[in-house]
Order: structure tokens, then sequence, then C-alpha cells
């Protein structure tokens, strides 16, 4: 099968997307959606969430419903009485939990950590169904101008060198840092967008998944090419990776 057949080359009506996610991980799902020429707006206060309903007008939100769950019932039944989809963000595989987003509103869900092409190919087939219409998708995404993920291969590269053997938390956590290249995210930060509640903020599974993720970079932490710890405040990827 041809990859136009698997990503049309259709270019929709510049889609709305609203984001109730926090910053770090609102920013991945952002530069993913760009790519597919998506608009985004992010936001996690009820009251900017509701001035962007009314004055931006999206065609669809996507919640993180373990950090923002009030929020499904706030977009899915509320201000916009379900006249467009919600794509619900969990960590948990409860059962019971997707029972209850299911009911109050949302129309599909993704587990993180999640792999990208579920972050294109579901909001593509939530806008499909709800506006038909379809928007452009594209096979390959860029991220920090040295990550690219090819969708259809299902590979990550680095600098266009050889597929990069990472595990879902490793990608997660490559693509979160790379899509905030330059900012320092702190342990909080990353603990909160892949893990959510699961951790305490003091365990030590930020730094344990960096240190693998450094390794399968060819990555030295003493100078850093791509992810570089800041003392105090955490990590960030370089806004220059790979140049030095």
């Amino acid at each position: 099968m041809a990859a136009s057949d698997i990503f049309p080359q259709t270019d929709g009506t510049g889609s709305r997307v609203l984001l109730v996610i926090g910053k770090a991980l609102a920013n991945l799902v952002a530069v993913t959606l760009r790519h597919s020429n998506y608009e985004t707006q992010d936001t996690t206060t009820e009251a900017e969430c509701r001035q962007l309903m009314r004055d931006w007008q999206p065609h669809m939100a996507l919640v993180d419903i373990d950090h923002y769950e009030p929020f499904i019932q706030l977009l899915g039944g509320g201000m916009s009485k379900g006249k467009f989809p919600v794509l619900a963000f969990t960590r948990k595989r409860d059962t019971a939990v997707k029972l209850k987003a299911f009911e109050e509103g949302a129309d599909d869900i993704v587990e993180v950590p999640f792999t990208l092409d579920e972050i294109v190919a579901r909001p593509y087939a939530l806008i499909r169904r709800s506006r038909g219409v379809t928007t452009k998708l594209v096979p390959k995404i860029r991220l920090g101008g040295q990550i690219e993920v090819d969708l259809i291969e299902q590979t990550v590269k680095l600098n266009g060198g050889k597929a990069l053997e990472l595990t879902p938390i490793q990608q997660t956590l490559l693509y979160i840092l790379a899509a905030n290249a330059g900012d320092v995210l702190t342990r909080e930060a990353l603990l909160q967008s892949i893990w959510g509640s699961a951790f305490q903020i003091e365990s030590n599974v930020v730094d344990r998944h960096i240190r693998e993720l450094r390794v399968k970079l060819g990555d030295d932490w003493r100078t850093p090419r791509y992810i570089e710890t800041v003392p105090g405040r955490g990590y960030r990827f370089k806004a220059d990776a790979g140049s030095n």
C-alpha cells in the first residue's frame, strides 16, 4: 500500500483543537498536530477554557482526564452541548475510568505513553466524522530539529541515522523533551506528563529513564549533545542538539 493511500494529502479547513493538557505534554501534542495543519490552543483553567470556547470556537478538544477530569463534562456536554468531539488522555488502564470518561462526553481515549501515530490518526478520524472534512496528514514528523518519527515505518531516527530501539516510555520521554527543546522541564513536569500520580515527586523514575535514554542516544551526561541536566531544576533538550 502506498503512503498516499494511508495518509491522504487533502488540505483541510484549519480545524481548531483545544488542548486541556499540562504544558510540557501539550507542546508535544501541538507540534504533532501542526504537522497536519491543525490550529491549537492550550489551557488548564476553567475561565480561559470558557473564553476559548466562546471566542475561538474549537472543532475538537483533547483533555487529560487524569489531571483535569472536570473539563470532560464542561467540554463533552456542557458549553459545547456535544457539538464537537472530545479525545481523552489517561495513564490508567482501569476500565471504570474509561467508562466514566465515555459517560461524561469523551468520544475516544488515548493511553499514555502513546505513539505519535495515535495523536495523528485519532483526531483525523474524529474530525472527519464530526466535520466531514479531511486534514492533510504527513508520514513523518520532526521534533527539536533532530528527531524524525516515521509514522508508517514506526521508526525513530536521530539526525538521519539508524532507527533507535526505544521502549514506549523512552519514546514519549524523548518526544516531550524534544518538543520543548531549549526549555527546562522539571522532574515533576515529566512525572505528571508520563506517569501521572503513580509516582511520588521524589521518585528517581525520571532520572533512571533519562540515563537509559542517554545510553541509546549515545549521549554523555558530562558533555551532552542532546539531553543536559540543569542542576536543581531538571532536564533540557538542547535547542542546538547534535551540533557540537
